[in-house]
């Protein structure tokens, strides 16, 4: 395929190949059944086994036929198509599974997938372990059993939610996101009114709108709250945090440890936790733990680092296994620095990212570093070669570099946690670095998270 003057031109054989399957799509819909009182309908009609009176049209797509009382039929025009040879080949197929998937198999040939299916199920109805109609179904053999695609992903830990198969973990957050009330929704509206208040409404209109915030304490403001205002400002989520501390309940524990482990900045993080701390609510270290599992270095150093704050001593076991935490990145190949097709990193190909290497869907860039307690990240993704500026690319928008592209690869990249070590020292008063094995024999011979305090003799 090739453009030319505003136009793609398509070479001759992919013409005459686009032709015949347009021809095909549209030729072969089988006769065209003229309805009483109106419509029509391309298929083919068979009587009706369970009812002399009525009739059945099968249909090119579609497993189960129509059914029509047979007075409803006007006009039959006949018109050739696979299903003349179907109807044929189905009043002597054998009651066999081999029968039943070579009648299969042909529906599937003749582009009558639908019909093709529902021969491979009725093979397994013979035979159960008829391999090829199982493969055709796109069944899977576990351990000795055939699973279709929903059992395979059920035998995966995958869970269904609104006709997807995910993760369990994916599925909690998707139904969070999803859980915006009636209520929720009223305050997300008002919310939003108080915040344009703040940003762009006079002195005494911000003091009346913060005022109005503070005096909230509906649990149901805790998630249009985190949405309004967790992204925003510093100033503002430092009012969120405020907000959040004088609404009772698990719900706003639950939104400030969020706050605690997404907040990029160290000075409204230490004040989040704060106001964590005053709490006093046992759920919020348990949520920290929760959060060492994640495999983002920069969550489960803010995590570590809320726990040593919160003198979670019962954590120390779970901050011994993240101490040193690994992870599997794509490293590409600098092309900025020379010797490849990309420009320097003075020509940016969006705003504040920097080119590295090409892929054949865009360039692999770099985006600016990303400084948490313990740890620096840099963000690695790919631009597609639409979204590019223009001189982005040597030849215009669009142009392949002048030299192949470089393969990127999977390094392991080994982090020390900074703050794991820190929280540690913290809690334990010991300090035995990143030795994970020192860490776990001392808490095997000596750690002890409730020492039980010496019984006080009587005083006369």
């Amino acid at each position: 395929m090739s453009a030319g003057k505003g136009r793609w031109v398509v070479g001759g054989l992919g013409v005459l190949g686009f032709l015949y399957g347009a021809y095909l799509a549209t030729s072969a819909r089988g006769d065209v059944i003229e309805l009483r009182g109106g419509g029509q309908i391309q298929g083919k009609v068979v009587p009706d086994p369970k009812d002399k009176g009525k009739v059945q049209i099968l249909l090119m797509q579609g497993r189960h036929p129509l059914t029509f009382q047979k007075d409803r039929i006007a006009r039959v025009v006949p018109k050739a198509s696979p299903l003349d040879d179907y109807v044929v080949k189905r009043a002597k197929v054998a009651a066999t599974a081999e029968s039943q998937y070579q009648l299969g198999y042909w529906c599937e040939q003749n582009r009558l997938t639908d019909l093709a299916k529902q021969h491979f199920q009725q093979a397994l109805v013979y035979d159960p372990d008829f391999e090829e109609a199982h493969l055709k179904l796109g069944h899977t053999k576990v351990e000795g059993s055939w699973l279709n695609r929903d059992e395979l992903s059920a035998a995966q830990g995958l869970v269904k939610y609104k006709g997807r198969w995910v993760t369990a973990e994916e599925k909690t957050k998707r139904e969070d996101a999803d859980k915006i009330t009636a209520a929720q929704g009223s305050w997300l509206r008002r919310l939003r009114i108080l915040r344009q208040a703040i940003v762009t409404g006079s002195a005494e209109r911000k003091r009346e709108a913060e005022s109005q915030l503070m005096a909230i304490r509906d649990v149901d403001a805790v998630v249009p709250l985190m949405r309004v205002f967790a992204r925003d400002e510093a100033p503002r989520r430092i009012l969120l945090a405020m907000v959040l501390a004088t609404i009772k309940g698990s719900e706003a524990t639950a939104a400030l440890v969020q706050r605690v482990l997404d907040e990029p900045d160290a000075e409204v993080r230490s004040i989040t936790l704060d106001h964590l701390k005053r709490r006093n609510d046992s759920k919020a270290s348990a949520r920290l733990v929760r959060a060492l599992g994640t495999e983002n270095v920069q969550v489960i150093n803010r995590a570590a680092w809320a726990l040593g704050n919160l003198n979670a001593v019962d954590s120390v076991p779970s901050l011994v296994g993240v101490l040193v935490t690994s992870e599997d990145q794509i490293v590409v190949p600098d092309l900025s620095a020379g010797g490849g097709g990309l420009p320097g990193p003075t020509i940016p190909v969006t705003p504040g990212l920097t080119p590295r290497a090409y892929s054949n869907f865009g360039v692999i860039a770099s985006g600016p570093p990303v400084v948490g307690p313990g740890v620096v990240a840099y963000g690695i993704g790919v631009v597609p070669y639409y979204g590019l500026s223009p001189g982005a690319v040597p030849g215009g928008v669009g142009a392949m570099p002048s030299k192949p592209p470089q393969d990127a690869h999977v390094e392991t990249f080994t982090y020390r946690n900074v703050e794991v070590l820190n929280a540690l020292q913290k809690l334990t008063g010991q300090d035995f670095g990143y030795d994970i094995e020192a860490w776990r024999a001392w808490i095997t011979r000596s750690f002890n998270p409730h020492p039980i305090p010496r019984r006080r003799v009587p005083q006369p």
